[in-house]
């Protein structure tokens, strides 16, 4: 049974990604734009997996969930999984009226194929935010981890990471570039060194590294498609470690390829 993703976009203006298996299917974030945008993206990933019924999402800021995105999650009727202390964000910052939609949860949940468990990370100040530790069943156990915003990490997290089959982590910025233009929260968001710190304790943590990894959240000012990739090998070439994974870079606008997580 393959386990596919595919990002959706992935920035400040919005983030998206698909994660599913042959009959389950989830939503990770969903924040692609207008309602028009929400809906093709919705109607995009509904073609390649029919039984999609559910979005995870990490946190209440607005490029990750919004009115726009709940009205289109609601009229469809999909359900919106995350934290209860998320689910009470996003009512007081985007209304009662969208209440009904969403789908608090403790410390872990199952939907179809998915065991679904989320540990909170440092981000904004009076945001709960989440990481997702998601393990499909199958004829063999995978793991993703999704790391989309955080200002840094602790060794709980690379913990949650170190056995993963897939990884998608946020790489927001270039310090040279940080330096050169200034972004305001940027001090909110994973540097590319940081994502190449995290990746490389996650990797000698585990029995055997990722099989792909997907950066995500790249700054458009402070950041360039490349640089995260090179920051990576860089890095584990200076603690003389091989990279045995295929990295990726999600594009902000445009749906990626499809991965297979074998």
């Amino acid at each position: 049974m393959p386990l596919k993703f595919k990002s959706l976009c992935s920035g400040s203006s919005g983030n998206a990604a698909l994660l599913w298996t042959k009959s389950s299917a989830l939503l990770l974030d969903f924040a692609p734009g207008c309602q028009r945008d929400c809906r093709q993206a919705l109607a995009d990933a509904r073609a390649l997996c029919p039984g999609l019924d559910s979005v995870l999402v990490t946190h209440a800021h607005g490029d990750h969930i919004n009115a726009n995105s709940l009205k289109v999650l609601r009229e469809a009727g999909l359900k919106v999984r995350c934290h209860p202390e998320v689910a009470k964000q996003i009512t007081i910052k985007f209304g009662a009226d969208f209440e009904p939609v969403l789908k608090p949860f403790g410390r872990n949940a199952t939907v179809g194929d998915f065991k679904i468990a989320h540990l909170r990370v440092p981000h904004a100040p009076n945001y709960c935010t989440t990481a997702f530790v998601i393990t499909a069943q199958g004829d063999r156990q995978r793991k993703v981890c999704l790391f989309t915003d955080l200002s840094t990490f602790t060794d709980e997290h690379v913990a949650s990471a170190a056995d993963a089959d897939f990884i998608f982590l946020e790489a927001n910025h270039d310090l040279e570039l940080l330096k050169k233009f200034g972004h305001p929260g940027s001090e909110f968001h994973l540097s590319n060194l940081k994502a190449a710190r995290f990746l490389h304790k996650a990797c000698c943590a585990g029995p055997a590294q990722p099989q792909a990894v997907v950066l995500g959240h790249l700054s458009t000012e402070c950041n360039r498609p490349d640089l995260p990739v090179l920051e990576i090998a860089a890095y584990f070439k200076r603690k003389k470690l091989a990279v045995n994974f295929e990295v990726h870079v999600a594009a902000r606008h445009e749906p990626g390829p499809v991965i297979v997580i074998k």
